[in-house]
């Protein structure tokens, strides 16, 4: 009964078993699935916070990209989550779809039902898989949501920063068609609505240089991906899909930012010419003429009402100066006057001694001498009276013992007076040079010097004076009379001293030149051509001033002053940069030595640099005057800047971008690739390949090779970084097919000659060959050319069409044996035995001649006398002169020691011939001589030694 029941216990346990098991494992799935779904669920409401936060951001200050920061960092970490989500629940819905596919084919219906149990576990196994399908679904569209958020924030702040900058040049088009009728805040407005257009010229310009590489790198990547295929993944089609709506955005940034840049350069045009209209109105405002009483009477009636402002102004600034007067105030104001003296007058110091020490230097050019002393002195007057009113002006500023809108209307006034009045006096004294005529730039006579110079500090007190009366009358808000006043009082001091200073070099004394004083015609300068403009000047301001035309006539006068200075300027600045560049520095070999070794140049390289730079600093100087020169026309500085950074950014042709700054860039990676690859090629050629087994040829054609490839390489850098492709490349060497076919086919046959050498080396490095009329060394092989270095140590360039076309006799091909070859003639009587033993005994013991083949001695000729050649074979060609040398010197010494005489030594120094005859041959042939001369000339009979051959007789068959 026992056994029974323990039977029974076990059975109901594995009924258990199988029942529970089931059941588990669906507890579990469900619970992954719940697991799945929460995690999603969190996912989802944290990128729905996400996109609502995002909404809120339309700002692009600083807050906002750090809060566009942080939501970035937050999508990342939620699109992280949402991937290992993904990943997690693919292995569950794998084995979900497993499970149900275990299940046995569901019964048709004439098949016998299936277990009720056995259909529950089917739905469970189903449902589970559709729950798990639709979460991984739910779950990828939240990734690409993801995805898209990250491209909304990406593209964001530039859609934010276009927001502003059209809201501003919204607001500068409403401005515009407003205009208050008075002209001085009409020009106020209008120079703060050009301030806020330049700027978003500016802002849109950066904008476009921000978006065109992310634009790029987005159509690199959808380039990559390639045309949709229907059998990639979804994980493909995902990344398509977020990329086509990244460049999609971005595109539409650009196209809106350039729209609104030519909107905003529109708007830049309309302001100069409503700024040039105001302009034109203030020059060609008529008034009355000053020479009538209808013009004083206003004057006069408004000078009493502009005293009682002027009063009533200082009372209020003294009674706040009083109240605001401290220790602490004091101490400040008098501290800031205390630095501000002291560094302007340690500078000043500075200068003078620098000055004074000028005219003894003997090694500066005068001209640097001069331009220097110019400037020098320009700076001197300028850390005077102005910075001392600048100082002054601060101290005022920092104690707070005047209030700002003071120091800004009548301090800025103050200090302009005083910048322009005394600039335009140091202008005047580092042109003229008065007293100091060795360092004057300009054919000027001290005479000629000392009356302009009195004449343009006049000029200069009176610009000054007028330029500060200005400021007051215009923050005293006087009556505009008394600004036509000062306009016309202004005019008539400019013109009396114009007309004085004109008279007075009329009067100039006559110029003596050795001895003979010039005529008017002879005595002429340069400058002379200032003396008609400045008649006209006059002639224009008088006219205007006795019609009413008060401002153009400051401006016949200002103006031509204005041409002056600018001129003057840019003149002493481009002679110091040329004197100092190209004078000093280049002339100076010590100092340009030494620049050369502390910048790791040389010296001819140093001479480019800085003529290349004197160059780049003159145009710079010539283009700023330029553009001061067009001041008094309303041609603004920032007029030109838009047009310097389009310049400068570049513009397209087509898909090309053409710009200098791009330019710039190519070239310095060029070169710092091709500097690179120079080293390395050098580091190969001279350190490397020297230790290994090739030869001298092998080791230059490799570091060649490996030279041209750092050379193409860096070509392909430099022309990549400008944005030039290989195709752009391929099209333009299309192009030049033609042109390279015909015009370059004799350098392009170099290049490919070039090629064959450095490939095949038949002529290599070190080689000795003989070619186009001419011997010596192979020093180098390039693509185009190869050098060759004489005997005689001349270098002779041979382009590479020539050595593969033509004949070349190279020596040293095969190997370096040479075979020399010594011909003696010693005269008849020598012992044949002993020359020849004489001479195979000189290479004995030479290590450098070959002992195999042996030394041969071989008799060639008796024409003369008896003809030896002493054949050797030497080890190395290039010991061959020396190898000559010393075998004659020893053949020489051995035929001293054996008696035998060298043809050409003693009696027998005459070259020596033997003729034979036949019998009776020689007396007919004699006495037909003799019968054919005068008797006068019969030749006196000869000594019978004389008849007798000095040779011995030649052999038989002679």
């Amino acid at each position: 009964m026992f056994r029974s029941l323990s039977r029974f216990l076990l059975l109901c346990s594995l009924l258990l078993t199988l029942v529970a098991a089931p059941m588990a494992a669906r507890a579990q799935d469900a619970e992954a699935l719940t697991g799945f779904q929460s995690g999603l669920a969190l996912d989802r409401k944290s990128l729905d916070d996400i996109a609502t936060q995002l909404a809120t951001i339309t700002d692009s200050g600083d807050e906002a990209q750090k809060s566009l920061q942080d939501l970035r960092e937050t999508v990342s970490k939620r699109r992280a989550d949402l991937v290992a989500l993904l990943g997690t629940m693919i292995p569950a819905r794998d084995k979900a779809k497993a499970a149900l596919d275990a299940f046995p084919p569901q019964p048709k219906p004439v098949d016998p039902p299936e277990a009720k149990a056995t259909t529950e576990a089917r739905k469970a196994a189903s449902d589970l898989l559709a729950k798990l399908n639709d979460v991984a679904a739910e779950t990828q569209k939240q990734i690409s949501r993801a995805d898209q958020l990250g491209n909304t924030i990406t593209v964001r702040p530039f859609n934010n920063a276009l927001a502003k900058e059209q809201k501003a040049l919204d607001g500068v088009e409403a401005a515009l068609t407003s205009l208050p009728a008075d002209q001085e805040n009409a020009s106020k407005i209008l120079d703060e609505l050009r301030s806020t257009v330049d700027t978003a010229i500016t802002n849109l310009s950066a904008l476009q240089a921000t978006v065109s590489p992310l634009l790029d790198q987005s159509k690199a990547r959808l380039a990559k991906l390639g045309d949709p295929d229907p059998s990639e993944s979804a994980d493909i089609a995902e990344t398509r899909s977020t990329q086509s709506n990244l460049q999609k955005q971005l595109t539409d940034v650009v196209k809106v930012a350039g729209d609104q840049s030519t909107r905003a350069a529109n708007l830049s045009n309309a302001i100069t010419e409503r700024q040039r209209e105001q302009l034109t109105g203030r020059l060609l405002k008529s008034g009355n003429s000053p020479f009538s009483g209808e013009f004083w009477l206003p004057v006069l009636e408004n000078l009493p009402r502009a005293g009682e402002l002027a009063r009533g102004e200082f009372s209020h600034h003294s009674s706040y100066l009083v109240s605001k007067v401290n220790s602490t105030s004091i101490a400040i104001f008098l501290l800031t006057i205390a630095i501000g003296y002291a560094v302007t007058q340690f500078l000043r110091l500075r200068i003078q001694r620098w000055r004074a020490r000028l005219p003894r230097s003997k090694r500066a050019s005068r001209r640097y001498v001069a331009s220097l002393d110019a400037v020098l002195g320009i700076v001197h007057i300028m850390l005077g009276v102005p910075v001392g009113i600048t100082v002054t002006v601060l101290a005022f500023g920092f104690s707070g013992l005047l209030p700002e809108r003071v120091l800004a209307d009548y301090g800025s006034s103050l200090i302009a007076a005083s910048s322009i009045g005394f600039g335009l006096w140091a202008l005047a004294q580092a042109v003229l040079a008065e007293g100091h005529a060795e360092l004057r730039l300009l054919p000027l006579s001290d005479w000629a010097v000392r009356r302009i110079g009195r004449r343009m500090g006049w000029l200069a007190v009176a610009l000054g004076l007028s330029v500060l009366l200005n400021g007051v009358i215009e923050h005293l808000h006087a009556d505009p009379s008394l600004s036509v006043a000062r306009e016309t009082i202004s005019a008539i001091l400019y013109l009396a001293i114009i007309v004085s200073l004109l008279i007075r070099i009329r009067n100039a004394p006559p110029t003596v030149v050795d001895g003979r004083t010039l005529a008017p015609d002879e005595d002429l300068t340069g400058l002379d051509i200032l003396r008609p403009i400045g008649w006209l000047s006059v002639m224009v301001m008088a006219v205007c001033l006795a019609i009413g035309y008060s401002t153009l006539a400051v401006a016949a006068a200002v103006f031509p002053l204005l041409v002056l200075c600018v001129v003057a300027a840019s003149y002493l600045l481009t002679t110091l940069i040329d004197s100092a560049l190209t004078e000093r520095l280049i002339s100076d070999v010590d100092r340009r030595r030494a620049v050369a070794s502390t910048i790791g140049v040389t010296s001819k390289q140093v001479t480019f640099g800085a003529t290349l730079l004197s160059g780049v600093l003159r145009f710079l100087i010539i283009l700023f005057a330029v553009g001061s020169l067009g001041l008094p026309f309303g041609l603004y500085s920032t007029d030109m800047a838009p047009a310097i950074q389009r310049a400068y950014f570049g513009f397209k042709i087509g898909e090309l971008t053409i710009s200098p700054s791009s330019i710039i860039s190519g070239l310095f990676l060029f070169f710092v690739i091709w500097a690179v690859m120079r080293l390395i090629r050098g580091w190969l050629g001279n350190t490397l390949l020297p230790r290994t087994s090739f030869d001298s040829g092998v080791q230059n054609s490799i570091a060649t090779i490996v030279g041209y490839l750092g050379f193409i390489l860096a070509i392909s850098a430099g022309l990549s970084e400008i944005g030039v492709s290989w195709q752009n490349i391929g099209i333009v060497a299309g192009g030049l097919s033609v042109g390279l076919g015909l015009g370059l086919q004799g350098i392009a046959g170099n290049f490919v000659s070039g090629l064959i050498l450095l490939a095949e080396r038949p002529i290599r490095v070190g080689d000795i060959i003989a070619a186009a009329g001419e011997e010596g060394y192979v020093r180098r092989i390039s693509v185009r050319s190869t050098t060759l270095e004489t005997y005689d140590r001349a270098t002779l360039i041979i382009p590479n069409s020539t050595l593969i076309t033509g004949s070349v006799k190279n020596w040293v091909y095969g190997n370096t044996w040479s075979r020399l070859r010594i011909a003696l003639t010693v005269l008849y009587d020598s012992d044949i035995d002993a020359v020849k033993a004489a001479m195979l005994a000189a290479p004995e013991d030479d290590p450098r001649i070959l002992p195999t083949p042996r030394p041969q001695v071989y008799m060639t000729s008796m024409e003369v006398g008896l003809e030896f050649e002493l054949i050797v074979m030497v080890a190395s060609m290039e010991t061959q002169v020396a190898v000559k040398s010393d075998l004659l010197a020893r053949i020489f010494k051995n035929f001293r020691a054996k008696g035998i005489r060298l043809h050409g030594q003693g009696a027998a120094a005459a070259p020596q011939r033997v003729i034979l005859f036949e019998p009776g041959l020689q007396a007919a042939l004699i006495a037909k001589l003799q019968g054919d001369k005068p008797e006068a000339e019969a030749p006196v009979a000869e000594p019978a030694a004389a008849a007798k051959p000095s040779t011995p007789p030649a052999p038989a068959g002679s």
